[in-house]
């Protein structure tokens, strides 16, 4: 989905004319790019002191290289491309310090210490959930911050993919994996924002913030996450998160500030000769210029620059507002099509092939004088095998760690001979007939609730009687990563997979062809722990 306010995509007689040295064209090239390239460099770095330098920086390089450009439908790419090569070359030569300055050589906002998240959150009033996820860019590495700087332009409908992976020299297919990756830590970011925010802040969390020094960072969030893994209260917490593409869709990129606009104007223009045209019926570059140089001027005057936005941004804002509508989407995603007639006329197929065995009805309760050993596993399946029974799901990737349950939400969690009676009840789940499709399967805990998605988040709750709670609870086996090895596919949501990410929290993601991802949605069918 496009982002309301998204900018049309530079035509590429204007590029082919910006090229040939049409000032008319480039300037309008520039007012085109310069939303685009200013979000990605603003998410990249986060520090407003840097942003409006290496905007400007890129912006410059861009039309120095114009003229080299050999092809013109291409220039989409090519503008990312420089982009992040800018954001890479001041991380390596670190970020320019705040230092004071005389308020009329400021030509940075009226606060040159706020970061974009803060800019974001203020220009598009953001609150609730799209809060929480702006905030939570914050604790993400720089290389991490680079890719979900594009990731979001692609999710607001700015840049396609094959424009993001090209812009970073990847494959489709390696693109797709840093993106998920960087994915899966803005969400465990998420729950970290959700449980430092909670009123009253869970004492034990607390505790764990004693040393910390008020700067987010990938090192903390990794410690946060860890303690939120664990903690059923701070777990319990975030149970009602909308993954971020349902976030951003619709969002409005963050506006360029119109002192930087006007600087921007003023470098590319600024040299133009007073009597340029560009032809009958059209405006002159000297005016340009002018208004540019103006703008800029502006800049280092606060209140004419707070007078000015304040017409800009409120207009921008109504019009956001009315298109966007409110802050927080609907919690349930659209439930997908039902299946072909063909589809339904038989078991689904599985993903890969695979040698079919039996598989038993049920499997024997682990007795005291076997409980000292693992559980053993269950004979491989094939996608057409539905269990039934009592099992565990130990996961191939994590063999000590079993699917399991923290309060409402599923986890994957540690289950051992000397794990206590309710940790070993909450990884044990019957196997019955799917409840949507008996040629798949449901999973019911001993509480009987069932393994269920919402908002594509794994959890458990008890069955109320509707359609689509009976699809949500659904899940047809297919063969996993390994001999012997299961995945369990959404009855409602072809192509996801129940999988645990990086925090270890099970989640309903689309599929990748690579080998982690493929060991991350297999588990393996045990023994039952109690």
């Amino acid at each position: 989905m496009r982002s309301q306010d998204r900018q049309e995509r530079p035509d590429a007689a204007v590029v082919t004319a910006a090229r040939a040295g049409n000032r008319q064209a480039t300037e309008q090239l520039v007012q085109d790019c310069l939303p685009l390239v200013y979000n990605i460099v603003g998410r990249a770095l986060d520090g407003h002191s840097d942003v409006d330098d290496v905007v400007q920086e890129t912006m410059m390089r861009v039309l120095d290289g114009l003229p080299g450009l050999r092809q013109p439908d291409r220039f989409r790419s090519w503008l990312v491309a420089i982009t992040v090569r800018q954001i890479r070359d001041r991380w390596r030569r670190g970020r320019t310090p705040l230092t004071a300055e005389p308020l009329e050589a400021n030509t940075h906002e009226s606060d040159p210490r706020a970061d974009f998240s803060d800019l974001a959150i203020l220009r598009l009033a953001l609150s609730g959930q799209r809060r929480e996820a702006v905030e939570a860019t914050r604790w993400l590495e720089e290389e991490e911050r680079e890719v979900l700087a594009l990731w979001w332009m692609e999710s607001v409908g700015e840049l396609t993919r094959g424009e993001l992976s090209e812009a970073c020299g990847l494959t489709p297919q390696h693109a797709a994996v840093r993106v998920q990756r960087v994915k899966e830590r803005l969400e465990t970011a998420r729950t970290v924002v959700r449980a430092m925010t909670a009123s009253p802040r869970c004492p034990d969390l607390s505790a764990v913030l004693a040393s910390w020094d008020g700067r987010p960072s990938g090192l903390w969030r990794k410690r946060l996450a860890r303690h939120v893994r664990d903690c059923p209260r701070c777990l319990s917490n975030s149970s009602d998160l909308i993954p971020a593409e349902g976030l951003l869709a619709g969002l409005a990129l963050v506006p360029v500030p119109a002192g930087l606009t006007g600087l921007v104007l003023a470098r590319v223009l600024g040299a133009a000769p007073a009597e340029a045209t560009v032809g009958a019926g059209t405006r002159t570059v000297s005016g340009a210029s002018r208004t540019a140089r103006t703008i800029g001027r502006l800049a280092a005057k606060p209140v004419a620059t707070a007078a000015a936005g304040a017409v800009t941004l409120t207009a921008a804002g109504v019009a956001w507002y009315t298109a966007a509508g409110p802050d927080e989407p609907t919690p349930r995603p659209a439930v997908a099509a039902p299946l072909s007639p063909a589809a339904s006329s038989a078991p689904p197929s599985p993903r890969a092939s695979a040698s079919p065995t039996s598989t038993p009805t049920s499997t024997p309760t682990p007795t005291s004088s076997t409980s000292t050993r693992p559980p053993s596993s269950v004979p491989a399946t094939t996608a057409g095998t539905r269990f039934t029974g009592r099992h565990a799901l130990r996961s191939v990737d994590n063999p000590g760690d079993y699917v399991s349950q923290s309060g409402r939400l599923g986890i994957l969690a540690p289950v051992g001979a000397t794990s206590s009676a309710a940790t070993r009840r909450a990884a044990t789940f019957t196997f019955v007939p799917g409840l949507a499709d008996p040629r798949c399967s449901s999973l019911r805990d001993a509480t009987g609730r069932y393994l269920r998605h919402y908002a594509f988040r794994v959890r458990l709750d008890t069955d109320d009687g509707s359609a689509i709670f009976r699809k949500d609870a659904t899940f047809c086996p297919r063969s996993g990563a390994t001999a012997g090895s299961v995945s369990l596919e959404s009855y409602n949501y072809p192509g996801r997979y129940l999988r645990h990410r990086d925090d270890l929290q099970l989640w309903l993601d689309p599929s990748e062809g690579t080998a982690a991802y493929r060991a991350s949605r297999s588990f393996v069918l045990v023994a039952p722990w109690s």
